[in-house]
């Protein structure tokens, strides 16, 4: 039986059928024809990318029911932690707890897998955490669907080249590098560092913007060889940071002939071994290189060739969805468990009711009578109905008392920032500046300054000081610091802007610490 590989790449959708090992059939969509075309703009994205998947498919004669979605890092969440060893019931809720410091929204909007490496020696778990919006999730999901294609997996597209070097025997013990490049296609450039078998860590880099304002195939290929060149710098010197005890081996390049020379140049300069691999020749396909092909490739041997990671999204979604079922016939049959009917007692309780109903009606009747006579008595009040009700009335009290709350809540929580504010600009250093800043106040005494910038100084290195030293300021400053007693910096990278490379960061300020 064939089998599908997905990927969804940042110009173009390849679909790759093979049966076992062996390539059948390839197909590229080029995304503008969705995003532009023929179908008029009122029609639904999704409704096009159904409609020109399916006259794609069925033009390449390709009927395979059955596919893997591999997916860029742009619509899912990769993270790589480390973790005590601690009991089985108490591991999913203290990784959720751990992945909110990495995340900019709510665990639970997300449908996430992980996967533990234990280190018997020192006794750390290595975490591997794999999230994906439920929105997107169901984007993907609801075009397959009516495509009626059966997703068995999704998973990120690194994960899918593991598949390929498998495929070419490499061997997968230690700490080794694996990129994957291509210049010539407007794809990513994806680098992930593994220790057998299993990430450490992973980023995709984006090329395109790079060739930006030149002219002819060799200047754009200089151009985004140097941005690569940058980037892999910028990589490699968060990793070493990172895991200073785990010394990457070498680098497995996975590109054409021509861009393989290159790195090999750049690689004796950073003094690591690089090994290139062309996975094309693997393939049995006689075209020219594309990283998005082996992508796809890769995606459909996911029967065929297994690999270390064990993470399924798709199977996270169906325990989600089993569970909630669960639970909703658990509580439906406890509640009727046991009982027996006996209609001769509901005969009798009915009866029953049916007589303290009456009781009850002639015994408020006087009651009823007091209480008009007490009404007809009250004093007008302006703008309340004089025949107004007990319940009315309560009603009405109820929501003077809560509009007084309210502006009790404003004056009691209301902030006074001028004087911390005034602090932040005195803290910036040369080369740095802020693009957005907002404040969030969770509780009554608790509030979060979340601040937004760049640094350019033509140097990466130079720019990652310049935001330290802004950090450093905030916190030796006493007005700013004691209002904000924890002051981090949640995210820092390169980011291209304007044909030049700046850093982008986000400071946290918070006012209070959070348990760890």
């Amino acid at each position: 039986m064939s089998s599908l590989g997905i990927y969804f790449g940042p110009k173009a959708v390849d679909i790759v059928e093979t049966k076992g090992k062996r390539f059948v059939n390839h197909l590229k969509i080029p995304l503008s024809e969705v995003l532009g075309g023929d179908l008029e703009e009122k029609v639904p994205l999704e409704v096009k990318i159904v409609a020109l998947f399916s006259e794609a498919l069925r033009k390449s004669k390709i009927e395979s029911k059955e596919a893997v979605l591999s997916l860029s890092a742009r619509d899912l969440i990769i993270r790589t932690f480390e973790m005590p060893n601690l009991p089985k019931e108490e591991m999913v809720s203290a990784i959720n707890f751990e992945v909110k410091k990495y995340i900019p929204f709510k665990v639970e909007d997300l449908i996430s897998d992980y996967q533990i490496e234990p280190d018997r020696q020192s006794h750390i778990n290595t975490v591997l955490f794999v999230g994906i919006k439920k929105e997107t999730f169901d984007k993907y999901f609801s075009i397959f669907n009516q495509l009626n294609i059966k997703v068995n997996q999704i998973e990120y597209c690194g994960f899918s080249i593991m598949r390929a070097l498998k495929l070419a025997g490499v061997k997968s013990r230690g700490v080794i590098g694996v990129l994957c490049v291509d210049f010539q296609q407007d794809d990513e450039v994806n680098f992930i560092v593994l220790e057998d078998g299993v990430p450490l860590f992973s980023r995709d880099i984006n090329l395109s913007l790079a060739t930006e304002g030149f002219e002819g195939s060799q200047a754009s290929g200089q151009s985004a060889l140097e941005k690569l060149k940058i980037e892999l710098r910028v990589s490699l010197d968060y990793y070493h940071r990172k895991f200073p005890e785990k010394t990457m081996q070498k680098i497995v390049v996975i590109a054409n002939q021509e861009q393989a020379k290159e790195l090999d140049v750049f690689m004796n300069e950073l003094d690591l071994s690089g090994k290139f691999i062309d996975l094309i020749k693997l393939t049995g396909k006689v075209e020219p290189y594309s990283s998005s092909f082996i992508k796809s490739y890769s995606a459909s041997l996911d029967k065929a060739i297994p690999i270390q990671i064990k993470i399924n999204l798709m199977e996270a979604k169906l325990k989600l969805s089993r569970a909630g079922i669960l639970a909703f016939q658990m509580d439906a049959g406890s509640l009727f468990k046991g009982i027996k009917i006996d209609y001769r007692a509901v005969l009798g309780g009915v009866l029953i009711c049916l007589a303290a109903l009456g009781l009850g009606f002639y015994q408020a009747k006087p009651l009823n009578q007091e209480l008009e006579d007490i009404v007809a008595k009250r004093i007008n009040v302006g703008k309340i109905n004089p025949n107004a009700s007990y319940d009315e009335l309560s009603i009405i009290s109820s929501e003077y008392k809560k509009k007084l709350n309210n502006l009790d809540n404003l004056i009691r929580k209301q902030l006074y920032l001028t004087e911390t504010l005034d602090a932040i600009p005195r803290s910036i250093p040369e080369g740095v500046w802020l693009v957005k800043f907002s404040l969030n106040k969770k509780e009554v005494d608790k509030a979060e300054l979340i601040l937004e910038g760049m640094s350019y100084l033509k140097d990466s290195g130079k720019e990652f000081e310049a935001v330290n030293k802004f950090l450093d300021n905030l916190k030796q400053n006493n007005i700013f610091a004691k209002y904000f007693q924890d002051i981090s910096i949640n995210f820092i990278d390169q980011k291209q802007m304007d044909k030049v490379t700046a850093t982008s960061f986000l400071i946290s300020c918070k006012n209070y610490k959070e348990g760890r």
